[in-house]
């Protein structure tokens, strides 16, 4: 079997980043239908390389494919709410841990100014903003722990949960307290306050999984599921 070639590489990376760029960012709402036709023609490319980038998201749960083989944007329900936060806390706590033993003066500093910014973009009520700062907050602290496989695990769990989540803390201004718990949870990690950054993580993570299930719910009692 012929090696796919860079370009068609290319072609399948540009279909996959534009389209997780758009269920993140909730443009595609949960249910939401995706015409390999119409994504192709969108995005000039063929039908082949929007293809496998759907099936790449099937694999992260962020696309499902229907009874009659069409992809929809995922929906999430209870159990992978609650399946997602127990592995985040678990995860969250290592890698913070990790980072804590780690994190030399530049990136303790840095963990700060994030902070700073995701509490800026919280009074403003700026959810893309602080979409992008708590995108920082975890890099930096998964590059400092330095654990490849636990933090592809987690980039996977936050990515196809954190679109629900950020929907849930926009309506009741959640931000603003989840920055305050950022902001607890960095000054726990510089200070290498071990339990501490294990109870911040633990409330931090019930509270998102609270948002998240209120809002399964809530879409559940309009579907009528």
């Amino acid at each position: 079997m012929a090696q796919p070639t860079q370009t068609d590489e290319s072609r399948v990376d540009t279909a996959y980043s534009w389209l997780l760029g758009e269920i993140t960012g909730f443009r595609l709402r949960a249910g939401a239908p995706l015409s390999e036709n119409s994504l192709a023609k969108h995005l000039g490319i063929s039908r082949t390389p929007v293809r496998e980038a759907l099936q790449r998201l099937e694999k992260e749960g962020l696309v499902r494919r229907t009874e009659n083989s069409r992809f929809t944007v995922s929906q999430i329900n209870a159990r992978e709410v609650n399946e997602a936060c127990d592995l985040l806390e678990v995860l969250d706590s290592f890698i913070m841990r990790r980072a804590s033993s780690k994190l030399d003066e530049e990136s303790k500093a840095e963990l700060l100014r994030i902070v700073d910014l995701q509490q800026e973009a919280a009074a403003h009520g700026d959810r893309d903003a602080w979409a992008e700062a708590d995108t920082k907050f975890h890099r930096l602290l998964n590059t400092v722990a330095d654990n490849k496989l636990v933090a592809e695990v987690v980039k996977e769990t936050r990515r196809r949960t954190q679109r629900f989540w950020l929907r849930a803390a926009g309506k009741e201004n959640r931000l603003v307290g989840c920055s305050a718990e950022h902001r607890v949870i960095a000054e726990a990690i510089i200070a290498k306050d071990y339990d501490t950054i294990n109870s911040a993580v633990s409330e931090h993570i019930q509270h998102m999984r609270q948002g998240m299930l209120d809002l399964v719910n809530a879409v559940a009692l309009v579907l009528g599921e």
